[in-house]
């Protein structure tokens, strides 16, 4: 082997001895209780800073998901398949079939006991819905959609110090059944523009939903961590140093 090939190889022995352990946030998920995929995603973790700085975001993530996956033996549906709307990816772990939208940030200022979805999806129609009565019925076209088509979402969050490497990520379910109780609101509540509407779960706001007109998508912002599942965190501060 030439000298570059093996100080590469060195260095990526380096990283994976020293791969972040998974700290369980909730036991028993259907994540969290295989040990394999838990390892084989900080091992993953720790290829990707062996490498680069920079955050492991969306399509990387979508990548070692589904090597985390193989590696367990869990049915996917084959990369490439065709596009399907709101959907990045089928898994089955053998227990149920989950449809799943992928989703990642790496954004300053995480907050602790919040997310944010700077795009769910893309919205073509919100620049031209002048009325309450558009928007109300154009959003209960597309949640009920999405309801009808995603179990959750998947959502990779690398929390960092000014633009520093990751010293932290965490990974989150938001189930896409917070999204239910827009399919009930008045006409009311559709009458501010722009509009934004809450997503009540039990009795208690969970989220806000945002028309975002200036670049016709939908945010979701405020997303109470409580009403989500933190699958587990991975403490990689000295990873790729």
């Amino acid at each position: 082997m030439s000298t570059a090939k093996l100080r590469f190889v060195a260095r990526m022995v380096d990283a994976l001895q020293r791969s972040p352990q998974a700290t369980v946030k909730q036991s028993q998920t259907w994540i969290t209780g295989s040990a394999a995929w838990l390892e084989y995603f900080g091992l993953a973790l720790s290829v990707h800073h062996g490498a680069t700085s920079e955050p492991l975001l969306l399509e990387s993530f979508e990548t070692v998901f589904r090597g985390a996956c193989e590696s367990v033996e869990w049915e996917l549906d084959p990369q490439g398949s065709p596009t399907r709307r709101f959907v990045d990816l089928v898994v089955d772990d053998g227990d149920r079939q989950r449809r799943l939208s992928l989703k990642s940030t790496a954004a300053k200022n995480l907050r602790e006991g919040k997310a944010h979805i700077s795009k769910l999806t893309e919205a073509a129609w919100i620049q031209d819905a002048r009325t309450a009565k558009l928007r109300r019925n154009r959003v209960r076209e597309l949640f009920k959609s999405y309801l009808e088509t995603v179990d959750a979402i998947l959502m990779l969050r690398a929390f960092r110090r000014k633009g520093a490497v990751p010293y932290r990520y965490q990974l989150l379910e938001i189930p896409s059944s917070i999204f239910a109780s827009l399919l009930q609101l008045p006409l009311v509540a559709f009458q501010r523009d722009p509009t934004v509407l809450d997503c009540i779960v039990k009795g208690r706001v969970v989220a806000a939903v945002a028309l975002d007109r200036s670049d016709a998508k939908i945010t979701v912002r405020n997303i109470d961590i409580d009403a989500c599942v933190v699958h587990a965190e991975w403490y990689c501060e000295e990873v790729g140093r």
